[in-house]
């Protein structure tokens, strides 16, 4: 793994940890049950403006819209957290594969560096392996941010049914273990069953990824 790689990754542990401590703190204070009272009682309000919340993070990638889905599982169980997360992810998503789609290079340069570009530009997608590619892509960013899966799609003209099936199932397989891990950290539950699980998803997925893109 390149040096950027494990430094990405070491950066995303440590937020992941610190943001794990944050809530776990808050949900023990005395605010957390006027919070949580004002949720259930604007339950529909919350759940559209979280939606919508995460809809604008995944078209403007410097917005932290996973954190505060994360962060609402206390509130709407992670099942109910994670389907507000992957709605609003993939129709966001579907707006940055037009996007992308549209203006190809000039959207890029806009929302990413020089360097996620070029990994971008340079993929070449295999005939017939365009919906694990989807998920794969995700591998192949490394260093940054997911989102870039969506326009990367859409820049390289990937057909969007089978876009659209690659984005469902890459998050299912991203999505689910992490708010099951952050579900589990916030009830002290099967910590260590769901981090080596985790863990071996993402050797499966490092091992295989050469079979998608040439």
């Amino acid at each position: 793994m390149k040096k950027e790689s494990i430094r990405y990754w070491l950066i995303l542990i440590f937020i992941f940890i610190a943001f794990m401590l944050f809530a776990y703190l808050f949900f023990k204070s005395s605010y957390f049950p006027i919070v949580d009272a004002w949720i259930k009682t604007n339950i529909v309000l919350y759940v559209i403006a979280l939606f919508i919340y995460k809809s604008i993070g995944v078209l403007f990638p410097p917005i932290p819209a996973g954190v505060v889905t994360l962060a609402s599982i206390p509130f709407l169980g992670w099942f109910g957290a994670y389907m507000v997360d992957m709605v609003g992810s993939i129709f966001g998503g579907i707006i940055a594969y037009w996007l992308g789609k549209k203006y190809g290079k000039k959207i890029l340069e806009k929302l990413f560096d020089a360097s996620t570009i070029e990994k971008i530009v340079k993929t070449k997608v295999k005939k017939g392996k365009e919906i694990e590619a989807v998920f794969m892509f995700r591998v192949l960013l490394g260093s940054t941010i997911l989102e870039a899966v969506y326009y990367g799609a859409g820049f390289l003209k990937i057909p969007f049914g089978k876009f659209l099936i690659g984005a469902t199932l890459s998050h299912i397989l991203v999505g689910v273990p992490s708010f099951l891990l952050a579900n589990n950290i916030f009830s002290g539950k099967n910590i260590i069953l769901t981090i080596v699980l985790s863990v071996v998803a993402l050797i499966f997925v490092l091992k295989t990824k050469g079979r998608y893109f040439e």
